[in-house]
């Protein structure tokens, strides 16, 4: 018994010394020593993050052991802060300003933080494709509208790859006001008639060797370009629906308005036309011809004449939709059935008419063609420009034995006729004050009695064969331009003309600028665009002082003449030569597209422009 009692004494010791921890007695154990707290944290920055792309994962350098990361603000959309391990990682979807985002590292005895620069940048492409007609022989210069966001970039360069061979290599790159860049494309003028579809790559980089890529370093753009030829298959109808617009003004008269201007108030998009419809024109022939090309526009429909010299005259109405006929008038009741170009206002047609003792303004129902009155008036075997309709709905038109103007109210009763020199093929312009004429000088008159308010001379005026074939434009208040665009064709251009600035609150020239100055010019904010024949250019003039601003010249050499007027938009001038017709963006200064037709232009309230030559009338959609 003694033997088990000492074996259990000791056990027992034996425990309490395990439990006691050990020994010395002592009484109590210690605990661990705490970790110290995160320190040194730190990320590389700042960082600019391309959008929608990838990033390499952003790890930090940290001292000490970490329990869990955390950021404050959000990071961008698309990017993820890894608690465990702080990295970042994730591709941003949405652009981002540089933020600085806070990033914490803690344990249980303390936390480091880091401020962390992040951005999100991309380059904004304004074009989501280029879709264009082009004339053969000839480029036209699209621009695509680069953005740079949340990126630096002081100077851009540029250049182009298309496999197709449409696009030549090199662009042209401007900087805008508001931190855009335009790059300008040329296409190549030797490709044949043909419709080019494809990616035009367009490679960016900060410096002209380019060494230095820019950080996207690419964009590629889509295109469907159609190069055409004279002798191209037509390429389609496109028919579009067509609305009730109230923000553009019909083509009502010669220049589209009564000062005469060829503006009209809409932004065209090149790559958004398209061909509505084309037809055959209406046949004009005989002498004055090109001038009855000028076609007016109402409520839907168009209104066209077909003449000769002496007989023949008939005028059409046609709709705007499709190009066919509602209604047609033929003047063979007269003498001298011939026709000359219609004004309409007002739901009426206005059509001056024969020769001689047998003249008259018809007046038209619009709508169904019947005859309102007609107004007797007398001619000289001359041709006219459609009357002008001014402010007051009166109606003002170059006739008479031995040259003038007639003048009636919208129920067809004469105001007034005034005699003016014996010269053709000009329209007054008027306004609230006055009706302009320009015959070798330009007389102010009454709209309502004919009584001359002022005369101005032109010192420069030579009448060589009788006609003028144009009319003043208004400018601003007191500002008129004028030229005797009939002498720019005497002897292959050599004779020339000057083109004019009267001001009528002094009775003075403002300025005059020798040249050859074939049609009537267009005017918009201060500016008049007038077309030169030597040298062959449109021109851009200071209402001030006639200084030229800019210029555009055919590229094409078998392009000789133009054709047309000058039509305006807000931001194209559309120009016609002998062989095409161009859009010439007013920022860029170049052609936006072109379109292998020459001949005399409309552009109606439905956004259709015309092109109307002897042998065929092109419908165009601008929007």
């Amino acid at each position: 018994m003694r033997a088990v009692h000492g074996w259990l004494t000791h056990f027992i010791l034996a425990v309490l010394v395990v439990t006691l921890g050990g020994c010395g007695g002592g009484g109590g154990g210690s605990e661990p020593p705490p970790l110290p707290a995160p320190s040194g944290l730190s990320y590389t920055t700042p960082q600019n993050l391309r959008l929608n792309t990838a990033i390499a994962a952003l790890s930090p350098t940290v001292t000490g052991t970490v329990s869990t990361y955390s950021v404050s603000p959000s990071l961008p959309a698309g990017l993820v802060l890894d608690s465990r391990t702080g990295v970042i990682s994730g591709t941003p979807t949405q652009a981002a300003a540089a933020t600085n985002y806070t990033i914490t590292a803690a344990n249980g005895s303390g936390s480091a933080q880091f401020s962390l620069s992040l951005s999100v940048f991309t380059l904004t492409v304004q074009q989501d494709s280029l879709t264009r007609f082009a004339a053969d022989g000839a480029s036209i210069r699209p621009t695509v509208t680069l953005l740079p966001v949340n990126l630096q970039v002081a100077q851009l360069y540029a250049t182009a790859q298309d496999p197709s061979g449409l696009f030549l290599p090199g662009v042209d790159v401007a900087a805008n006001t508001d931190g855009s860049f335009s790059l300008e494309l040329t296409t190549n003028p030797s490709v044949s008639a043909a419709v080019f579809t494809g990616n035009v790559t367009i490679n960016l980089c900060r410096d002209a060797k380019c060494a230095t890529p820019l950080e996207v370093p690419s964009i590629a753009v889509p295109f469907n370009v159609t190069v055409l030829s004279p002798a191209t298959a037509w390429p389609g109808n496109h028919l579009t629906a067509i609305g009730t617009r109230t923000d553009l003004p019909e083509w009502s008269m010669f220049q589209g308005n009564a000062a005469h201007t060829g503006f009209v108030p809409l932004t065209v998009n090149p790559d958004k036309v398209t061909t509505r419809w084309t037809a055959a024109s209406d046949d004009v022939s005989g002498t004055n011809g090109s001038q009855k090309q000028n076609l007016t526009t109402a409520n839907g429909l168009f209104y066209v004449v077909s003449s000769g010299y002496l007989d023949s005259g008939v005028v059409h109405a046609k709709r705007e939709s499709d190009g066919t006929e509602v209604w047609s008038y033929n003047f063979n009741g007269l003498a001298y059935p011939n026709a000359n170009p219609a004004s309409v206002s007002g739901g009426v047609v206005y059509v001056p008419a024969g020769h001689q003792q047998d003249t008259y303004m018809f007046a038209f129902n619009a709508a169904d063609g019947s005859v309102e009155y007609r107004a007797p008036m007398t001619s000289q075997w001359e041709g006219y420009l459609a009357p002008t309709i001014g402010p007051n709905g009166m109606l003002y038109a170059n006739a008479g034995t031995y040259g003038g103007m007639y003048a009636f109210n919208p129920s067809g009763v004469q105001l007034f006729f005034s005699y003016e020199e014996q010269v053709s093929e000009w329209a007054a312009a008027v306004d609230s004050n006055a009706v302009y004429v320009y015959n070798g000088y330009l007389r102010m008159q009454d709209p309502l009695t004919g009584a001359t308010l002022k005369d101005i001379a032109d010192p420069t005026y030579q009448n060589y064969i009788y006609e003028v074939r144009g009319a003043p434009v208004l400018g601003a208040p007191g500002s008129v331009f004028v030229a005797q665009y009939a002498n720019s064709v005497l002897n292959g251009g050599a004779i020339g003309n000057t083109l004019i600035n009267f001001r009528t609150d002094s009775g003075t020239i403002g300025w005059k600028i020798a040249g050859c100055y074939p049609t009537t010019p267009a005017y918009r904010s201060g500016v008049l665009y007038v077309l030169n024949q030597t040298p062959f250019r449109l021109e851009a003039r200071a209402e001030a002082d006639g200084s030229l601003l800019w210029s555009w010249t055919p590229a094409n050499p078998a392009e000789t003449l133009f054709a047309s007027e000058v039509l305006l938009t807000r931001n194209m001038a559309f120009v016609s030569t002998d062989r095409a017709t161009y859009a010439i963006d007013l920022q860029t200064h170049l052609p936006a597209f072109s379109y292998p037709a020459s001949g005399k232009l409309a552009l109606s309230a439905n956004a259709i422009l015309y092109i109307q030559n002897p042998t065929s009338l092109i419908a165009l959609n601008l929007d």
